[in-house]
């Protein structure tokens, strides 16, 4: 009855069956099951479901509202009880932007791995927000920030791990058909590809001489994987809002061209978000150091806190263009 209960409350977090399922490593119809047993069992109603989304009932509600503080307090005694052991041992739970787990955190659990061979690793590629982050022992996320940005407030510890500029860029072959945006607003009649819980969503936001502004693009194409994005644009599909080490190599090979080159753009942010406790299990707490270190070793961007036409500068020089 507890491991069901305990279901619940990813259920209730998440907003999704699907998601919870995919959180407890449990297939669709077993995540059903449970559920429909858990409502048998306490003779309740506890899930409102729609086509669209679904909520607690107000008895569900209240069990989600006493028995998360049980949780927490359950947590932390397993914590303390585990502390006391100097071996790392258990599973790390995390859930990461693709962008992220295929870059670092592949090769950084990798080495982890090789040092303490004891520890096992649930690796969710996902874009959920952060405050889901309840389900997960670590969850890192991606955003686009800028001059002036001021996040929203949350529980949750954040911790920064890369910050580097973000270019708007398309294919040559784009601009020959649909000519070269000159400012922001020209992107408004372009086909523009975007992420809407990486980069900035389809609001892209340019400086220039202190001014903002903020363009609601067109929809063409959403994507939560930057790579997918890069690859679009490199085919000539249209505006993309990149990470500038993500694309440095197709503009060196003149493959993508950068654009608003006279304009500041929004700075890409990767952040680690993790639940304050009173006990962080020791494994958690060892791999949070190691993975905050190692980011900032490999990290492919090393002009931190070049400016957007420095970078763009760079890129010219680079490649040769006029």
């Amino acid at each position: 009855m507890l491991d069901k209960v305990v279901f619940f409350l990813h259920v209730v977090r998440t907003g999704s069956i699907s998601e919870a399922a995919k959180l407890n490593n449990m297939s669709a119809s077993a995540a059903s099951r449970w559920l429909n047993e858990l409502e048998e069992g306490m003779g309740v109603s506890l899930l409102k479901r729609t086509t669209r989304k679904i909520t607690p009932t107000q008895a569900g509600q209240r069990l989600y509202d006493r028995f998360s503080l049980l949780h927490t307090e359950i947590d932390d005694v397993f914590n303390e009880v585990q502390n006391m052991s100097s071996e790392d041992r258990g599973t790390i739970k995390i859930a990461s932007t693709p962008l992220f787990a295929k870059h670092y955190l592949s090769q950084i659990i990798g080495e982890y791995l090789q040092q303490h061979p004891s520890l096992n690793f649930v690796v969710l590629e996902t874009a959920f927000e952060v405050d889901h982050v309840h389900d997960v022992d670590f969850a890192i996320r991606a955003n686009a920030t800028y001059r002036g940005f001021q996040d929203k407030d949350s529980l949750l510890v954040k911790r920064a791990l890369l910050k580097e500029p973000l270019m708007a860029c398309c294919a040559p072959a784009y601009i020959e058909k649909f000519g070269k945006p000159v400012i922001p607003d020209d992107l408004k009649h372009h086909h523009c590809l975007y992420a809407t819980t990486l980069v900035g969503g389809n609001r892209w936001i340019f400086e220039q001489n202190g001014e903002y502004s903020s363009v609601e693009i067109p929809q063409t194409v959403e994507a939560d994987d930057s790579e997918i994005l890069r690859n679009i644009a490199i085919a000539g599909g249209g505006v993309a809002y990149l990470p500038y080490s993500l694309i440095k190599r197709d503009l060196e090979l003149k493959r993508l061209t950068p654009i608003l080159e006279n304009y500041v753009s929004s700075q890409f942010e990767l952040n680690l978000y993790f639940k304050p406790r009173k006990y962080m299990p020791a494994r958690c707490a060892n791999f949070k150091d190691y993975l905050i270190s190692r980011v900032a070793d490999i990290q492919p961007l090393k002009q931190q806190g070049w400016s957007r036409q420095q970078t763009v500068k760079a890129v010219i020089e680079s490649s040769g263009a006029e």
